[in-house]
């Protein structure tokens, strides 16, 4: 069965980082974010996100996915949405969902902190996992995190590499938008490019590649942002 972006892979693996921050960090999915969102820069082409701006509760989008390889077979149809902010260990934090799954992340810099079943961890990051603000073309940074899978009793550590490659437009299903093309790679061995759009806060497109030395074998999933409201 297909997950939407707020589910939890039964293994420890990049791409699931990926597919939350769709929409939230997420980035992640990374979003949803208002006229709040502050881009300076010198022109156009080259502007700088100081910081995440608060989410719009109740937005949703719809995803359509293709995949290959590990990833399965054939196209689904995904959705997330943003829900009330929550408190999770006496801080109060963002909050969106999927398939039965909600996903926290910190307010001061919206890195994943759990990824709960009710009020139950199902998967947990320590320290939190996400983005080095401010978001500017040219940037590189370097993260790691222990993964913990909390139904298999199963931890991993992890090195992300993440680089914000270019600020460009893109025509999508979902319509046309400006965004941030940032490239992730992992000691896993995943591969993936992202574009995540400041106006809606969440990645519109992605290509999520596994190489073959990827504990679940090579494969790819390719997502666009479909509708969003």
């Amino acid at each position: 069965m297909r997950r939407n972006y707020g589910e939890a892979r039964p293994q420890l693996d990049a791409n699931f980082q990926g597919e939350l921050m769709a929409f939230a960090l997420d980035f992640k999915a990374v979003k949803l974010f208002g006229v709040a969102c502050i881009l300076v820069s010198t022109g156009c082409s080259t502007p700088r996100l100081d910081n995440y701006p608060p989410t719009k509760v109740g937005a949703a989008w719809t995803v359509a996915t293709r995949d290959t390889g590990s990833f399965g077979s054939g196209s689904s149809q995904l959705s997330g949405k943003f829900v009330p902010n929550r408190i999770w260990q006496g801080k109060e934090v963002y909050a969106f969902e999927g398939s039965g799954l909600t996903t926290l992340m910190t307010k001061e810099n919206t890195k994943f902190i759990v990824v709960l079943k009710g009020d139950t961890p199902v998967t947990t990051w320590d320290p939190p996992l996400g983005w080095q603000w401010p978001i500017e073309v040219g940037k590189s940074w370097t993260s790691r995190t222990k993964q913990t899978n909390h139904a298999a009793k199963t931890a991993i550590d992890l090195e992300y590499t993440q680089t914000v490659e270019a600020y460009e437009t893109i025509t999508i299903p979902a319509g046309t938008y400006q965004t941030f093309r940032i490239r992730t790679s992992n000691s896993l061995g995943d591969e993936n490019v992202q574009w995540w759009s400041p106006d809606t806060g969440i990645f519109m497109k992605q290509s999520l590649r596994r190489s073959a030395k990827h504990p679940a074998g090579a494969g790819t999933r390719e997502l666009e942002v479909t509708s969003f409201k």
